[in-house]
């Protein structure tokens, strides 16, 4: 199991949702992190412009 402070969050899933937040842990390493804590996806180079 990977350290938190070295893990890349790719695997998550939802635990907690409202309104205002949505939280999920990590699959590999067990942190909870809330939505927006998550580090932007790389390698996807598309718009919504491209549909």
């Amino acid at each position: 199991m990977p350290e938190p402070a070295d893990c890349k969050h790719t695997k998550t899933r939802v635990i907690a949702k409202d309104p205002d937040a949505e939280y999920v842990e990590c699959q590999e390493c067990g942190e909870i992190l809330e939505v927006g804590e998550l580090p932007e996806p790389t390698g996807f180079d598309e718009s919504l412009s491209d549909a």
